[in-house]
């Protein structure tokens, strides 16, 4: 039941709390307003590649009600969007990184050392601590989402290991609460950091993980256990499947006649809407539709599924109106992600997977996310 789980979730929060010190918990708790909106900011980098958000550092809190340092109020920065430091043509001057806020929380999929997240940094954490905060996410997310989210921050200890001139790997990844762990007003959990920027807010038997990012590089590594990880395979894997379903003239339909390189709807451009593209889910058959809701349940099953079940049939419910649109290459090679764009937009539903050019590889670097228009941040149902 929706409510016996946000009781768990509750409890899950709070016995982390219960393992800080006074000045952790007065690092890691914010306000939470539902009158607040969200905004696009620019960041500039504060430091080396440890970065005001790595551990142990102390300029990862904003002060509570203002833009956290080095923020710029403003539309997206130069350079390619949510792509890393090394990405500036012939190592110039900084861009703006680009950030959405809301209130006091910061969304991003920028590293921490160039957009520093509030919060209380795993590094920062003891043994116990960083235990209870994972549980924290294993309670708030379903088995899946909790092996994606694990999948994506070892990329990024990977891709830290191999050295990089920003703050990487999973000491950086973020824990912020943002009001009061409960059961009846609203409140939110954010984690993330390089590659992941997860907000869930909850209001009583409700919860939500709109907006979400998640992305990989490299998309393919191998694990400390020798297992080799394919992260965001499925997203990958279950879209060339509907592909593949359609048939002639449907493909030309849903595949665009100009290139797409990167996010659309990235951190930064809330309430922004375009024309639909592509091919709708009317003009589908109960087999092709069927594999489309499989596609999105990668995105909206990261939450458990007391949360998940309600919104997958809200998607349902609108999925006359949900047009899936392609950009790019038709195939993949088996075992690796494609280099293909693709949008599924409805009522109530922005997904976008895009691999990106940073780092030599699209099909190893791929930067994904997850809206509601109608309910991003909770709003739908948080709102004054």
């Amino acid at each position: 039941m929706p409510e016996t789980r946000t009781r768990a979730i509750v409890a899950a929060a709070n016995a982390f709390l219960d393992t800080l010190d006074a000045a952790q918990r007065e690092k890691v708790s914010f306000p939470f307003d539902p009158a607040d909106k969200p905004v696009a900011a620019q960041f500039a980098r504060q430091g080396g590649p440890g970065g005001p958000g790595g551990p142990g550092a102390s300029g990862n809190r904003p002060p509570r009600g203002e833009r956290p340092a080095g923020a710029e109020g403003g539309r997206r920065g130069g350079g390619p969007a949510g792509g890393p430091p090394e990405g500036r043509p012939n190592g110039g001057a900084l861009p703006g990184f680009v950030g959405e806020q809301y209130g006091a929380a910061v969304w991003s999929n920028y590293p921490a050392s160039d957009v520093p997240r509030p919060g209380l940094a795993l590094g920062e954490m003891t043994a116990d601590q960083r235990a209870a905060a994972l549980h924290l996410l294993e309670t708030v997310l379903s088995p899946e989402g909790f092996a994606k989210v694990r999948q994506i921050m070892g990329s990024d200890q990977v891709l830290h290991e191999g050295g990089t001139n920003y703050a990487s790997g999973t000491d950086h990844y973020t824990l912020g609460l943002f009001g009061t762990p409960g059961t009846e007003d609203p409140w939110m959990v954010q984690f993330g950091a390089h590659h992941l920027g997860l907000n869930v807010v909850i209001k009583g038997a409700q919860g939500v993980a709109t907006p979400t990012l998640t992305g990989a590089q490299p998309a393919v590594y191998t694990a400390p256990s020798g297992e080799e990880v394919r992260v965001l395979a499925g997203e990958n894997d279950k879209a060339f499947a509907l592909l593949d379903a359609l048939d002639d003239t449907q493909r030309g339909k849903a595949i665009l006649n100009y290139t797409v390189g990167d996010l659309v709807f990235g951190p930064g451009h809330s309430g922004e809407t375009i024309v639909p593209e592509g091919l709708p889910a009317s003009e589908m058959t109960a087999e092709q539709r069927a594999l489309l809701l499989e596609v999105i349940r990668e995105w909206a099953g990261i939450l458990n599924a007391d949360y998940a079940a309600p919104r997958m049939a809200e998607i349902e419910a609108g999925l006359d109106d949900t047009w899936f649109a392609w950009s790019g290459p038709v195939t993949h090679e088996p075992g690796r992600n494609g280099s293909s764009y693709y949008r599924i937009q409805g009522p109530r539903l922005i997904i976008e997977f895009s691999p990106q050019g940073v780092g030599g590889d699209p099909t190893m670097h791929v930067h994904t996310v997850y809206r509601d228009p109608t309910n991003d941040y909770g709003q739908g149902f948080t709102a004054p």
